[in-house]
């Protein structure tokens, strides 16, 4: 098959070419360097440009695979996908550990205050008498249970915090001590002081928590959004925040990115942010291109045992 990747895999890219000499591989520097030969004549893309659109897909005669390099797939055109019958593959599980390493940065930061002990430092003070709290016999709740929070619950159990999980149907899942339905989120709210958003986007996604939901997690908890800002409207999120409903939120995404300048969450005391990067790693492409040794290794006639196989109709 003719592969084009658009992300520059460096010294992976050589070890593709040396294990699958069976395949054609191209690098290209960025999407805008394909040529109106790669885009016609392409089998296999490996990307994560939103600019594979519908017309870059509907010149796309002889693409049967699109290795997606990123988790969330709600940018590209599903539908055609799908109609198409076109292979696509994630990058679902290779954030796992930055993602839940940022997680507990946030905690750490908010829970050990970092952020007045760095201010302290500013003013050249010296005080001892700060109290902190601890993680341990804290219960936190993930809304989503898939392979990020199953990674960071694994990493809060060894703190000693007691752990809950929100999914679809409330299926045990290991590391969790309780896993209730979506429906039945705002008993988990109620129990937790640390809550942590880590679902992608989908119809069903978009606007889940309302202002109910904060108001459920009440005003001493801390709110972590690492997975998509669409969970709820940026104006809820606010009046949760600038009322008090919630304590504090550490925030990686946002209703509508990037962010401009005059967005009134910059103004909040009580909000911790970060430009979309938790799921950033030195070792990110490394581990999204082993998903793709494992299916090229099958060959795509095997595609039903693909790793990371999406489906376009959900989303996931």
């Amino acid at each position: 098959m003719k592969i084009i990747s658009t992300i520059n895999l460096n010294e992976i890219f050589i070890e593709l070419i040396k294990q699958f000499p069976e395949h054609e591989f191209i690098q290209r520097d960025g999407f805008n360097a394909l040529t109106e030969e790669d885009i016609q004549s392409m089998e296999v893309i490996i990307t994560y440009d939103s600019k594979l659109n519908v017309e870059i897909i509907n010149k796309a005669k002889k693409l049967k695979w699109i290795a997606w390099y990123a988790a969330g797939v709600n940018n590209l055109p599903l539908e055609l996908i799908k109609d198409k019958g076109i292979i696509l593959t994630n990058a679902r599980g290779v954030h796992k550990i930055q993602i839940s390493e940022y997680i507990f940065s946030y905690i750490m930061t908010d829970y050990k205050n970092v952020i007045p002990y760095y201010e302290l430092q500013q003013q050249k003070g010296y005080k001892t008498k700060i109290r902190h709290k601890e993680l341990f016999n804290q219960t936190i709740c993930f809304i989503g249970t898939g392979e990020i929070a199953q990674y960071a619950a694994r990493l809060a159990k060894a703190f000693g915090m007691n752990v809950l999980g929100v999914n679809t149907d409330g299926r045990e899942i290991e590391y969790f001590d309780q896993v209730l339905s979506i429906t039945q989120r705002q008993r988990a709210f109620q129990q937790s002081n640390i809550i942590v958003n880590v679902l992608p986007e989908t119809e069903k996604t978009i606007d889940l928590l309302t202002l109910d939901d904060f108001k459920a997690m009440g005003e001493a908890a801390l709110f972590i959004n690492v997975g998509r800002g669409s969970v709820t409207k940026e104006e809820t999120l606010l009046q949760a925040l600038k009322e008090n409903i919630i304590r504090k939120a550490c925030l990686d995404v946002y209703y509508k990115e990037p962010l401009y300048a005059d967005n009134p969450l910059y103004k909040l005391d009580n909000v911790i942010m970060t430009p979309h990067i938790t799921g950033n790693s030195l070792h990110y492409n490394k581990r999204a291109t082993e998903i793709l040794k494992e299916n090229l290794s099958l060959g795509i006639n095997q595609q039903a045992l693909f790793k990371n196989k999406v489906d376009p109709s959900k989303g996931y």
